[in-house]
């Protein structure tokens, strides 16, 4: 190891405290951590190797054990001193009044947001981090301008070596309530998002990780780049879409659009308009009685098998193609020029619009919901 040995966290200028105390609260020996990090892998690699040296075939057995022994003591001391502490969780809360319908705007780059309603004119935010400090690598502003009201919480780059996998300890986690009566946008560059209970707009776009929602009226778009969706008792104009990722939806009425690149996509609901795609997956559709056909319907895979359940006395035109697979109907349907195994052209209750459903290569299937 020649003379470098590794520094005790501790011994930084303006520490507080002696050597070997925890970094948890000390900013100059939290800085110098991940220097620290590179020289102890340093170490541990050298020690290693003189208890190889020492314990080789020419060492008496006693050597050899002590060589050995002291090798590993070292390597298990030096991993036990980078041992990452846990870190106290901190948080930051803003309230604002608003007077007519809110707008609120949530934007972050690397983190999780949740979302509910509540019944005060009062939009409250609470922003929680952990393994961050704030005004050097997080930011968080607020602001209101008459019933729109903003949260911007930034982190920014960290560099050096981490210790663990993930985030190395750390956290950042958004808590926004609104009225019920309001519309929402959120954006996150990088986390999980959930919403509930709300009347009105709701945009939620996050590049990584899964979206959530229950109890929502209005126009509705959800977006992730590469994570699933979850959803529940949504109303109105509803758009969901991933890029990679599935799509579980439940209680749905109104207009539908689900695209997935690539994931299953299972819906449930009372149906005007449905325009369903995915890339690579399967299609599971359970039309409820109550629905009826504003225009065409598309149900479409790339690779997977569909699956529809239709009320007894839905109308409808029914053009169901399958690139390599089979059509099975558990439906009474009127056969008006095509019936083969992977083609069926007909009318369902005398026709009506047309709902078309197409698989690439897998089977398809018509029953009663």
């Amino acid at each position: 190891m020649g003379n470098r040995l590794p520094r005790a966290i501790g011994k930084e200028p303006g520490c507080p405290g002696p050597g070997n105390i925890s970094f948890r609260n000390c900013v100059p020996c939290s800085r110098t951590r991940d220097l620290r990090l590179t020289e102890g892998i340093a170490d541990m690699r050298d020690l290693l190797r003189s208890a190889s040296r020492w314990g080789g075939s020419k060492a008496r057995p006693y050597q050899a054990a002590r060589a050995y022994r002291l090798g590993f003591a070292s390597v298990a001391m030096l991993v036990a001193s980078f041992a990452v502490p846990q870190v106290r969780a901190e948080e930051v809360t803003k309230s604002f009044t608003v007077a007519g319908r809110p707008t609120v705007h949530v934007e972050t780059n690397d983190g999780s947001v949740r979302v509910t309603s509540g019944d005060s004119k009062q939009v409250e935010f609470r922003v929680e981090y952990q393994g961050y400090e704030l005004g050097r690598n997080l930011t968080v502003d607020a602001r209101q301008d008459g019933d729109k009201v903003e949260l911007v919480a930034r982190v920014t780059a960290h560099w050096g070596i981490q210790l663990n996998w993930g985030h190395n300890g750390r956290r950042l986690h958004i808590e926004v309530r609104m009225p019920q009566q309001g519309d929402l946008q959120v954006h996150s560059g990088d986390g999980s998002v959930e919403s509930s209970g709300i009347n009105g707009s709701v945009n939620v776009d996050t590049r990584d990780g899964s979206v959530k929602a229950n109890t929502l009226n209005g126009t509705i778009d959800l977006h992730t780049g590469d994570g699933s969706i979850t959803v529940d008792t949504l109303k109105g104009d509803i758009k969901l879409r991933t890029g990679d990722g599935s799509i579980e939806a439940r209680d749905l009425d109104g207009k539908v659009e689900a695209d997935s690149g690539d994931g299953h996509i299972r819906l449930v609901g009372r149906f005007e308009a449905l325009n369903v795609k995915t890339g690579d997956g399967s299609v599971d559709t359970r039309v409820l009685p109550g629905s009826k056909m504003a225009t065409s319907w598309i149900l479409r895979t790339g690779d997977g098998s569909v699956d529809v359940a239709l009320p007894a006395d839905f109308q409808a035109d029914i053009n169901a193609t399958t690139g390599d697979g089979h059509i099975s109907l558990g439906i009474p349907v009127t056969v008006e020029g095509t019936f083969k195994r992977s083609e069926v052209r007909g009318k369902m209750n005398g026709g009506g619009q047309t709902l078309t459903i197409h698989t690439g290569d897998g089977s398809i299937r018509l029953n009663k919901s």
